[in-house]
C-alpha cells in the first residue's frame, strides 16, 4: 500500500465501552485478508481493545460523552497497520516537553502499554495533531504462510 492510498478500513465510534467490541469485530474482518494464525488475530484484537479501553477510560475521566475513537486499518507489504485515534483531551503534561508520560497513579495505562507491546510487533503512542492520543499498532505476517498455522 502506498501512502496516498486510502485505508482499507475506517471506523469511527463513540468513546464508550460498549463500542469496543464493534471495533474488535471490524478488526477480525480485516485480518481475514491476511495470512495470520488464529492466535495472531486474537493478539491483534486484544491490543486494539486495550488501545480503545485507554481512550474510553480517559473520556470517562474527562467527562467527555461526545468524544470519538477513529480506527483505521491498512494492509502493507506483509503486515497490518492499525491506527487508533481519539479526540479525548489529554491531561496536562507532567514530564519534559513533547513526552506523554504515564501518570504514576494511573497504573492501568502502564499495564495496557506493556500488554500491547507483547501482543504486536510495533507500538507507537503519541499526541494527535488536533489533540487526543494516537496509537499505532503493527502486526507482521509472512506472505503465503498457512493461515491456520
Amino acid at each position: 500500500m502506498t501512502p496516498n492510498d486510502a485505508p482499507v478500513m475506517e471506523l469511527r465510534v463513540p468513546a464508550l465501552a460498549e463500542y469496543v467490541s464493534v471495533v474488535r469485530l471490524a478488526v477480525l474482518g480485516l485480518c481475514g485478508r491476511l495470512p495470520l494464525s488464529y492466535n495472531e488475530v486474537e493478539d491483534l484484537r486484544l491490543a486494539v481493545g486495550e488501545a480503545c479501553a485507554s481512550s474510553v477510560q480517559r473520556a470517562a475521566k474527562a467527562d467527555c460523552p461526545s468524544c470519538r475513537i477513529t480506527v483505521t486499518g491498512e494492509l502493507d507489504e506483509g503486515c497490518i497497520v492499525l491506527t487508533i485515534r481519539d479526540d479525548v483531551p489529554l491531561p496536562p503534561e507532567t514530564g519534559p516537553a513533547g513526552s506523554l508520560d504515564i501518570d504514576p497513579d494511573f497504573d492501568d495505562e502502564s499495564f495496557r502499554i506493556s500488554l500491547m507491546q507483547l501482543l504486536v510487533d510495533e507500538v507507537g503512542i503519541g499526541e494527535g495533531a488536533d489533540g487526543g492520543q494516537v496509537v499505532r499498532l503493527v502486526k507482521k505476517c509472512e506472505q503465503g504462510r498457512d493461515a491456520a498455522g
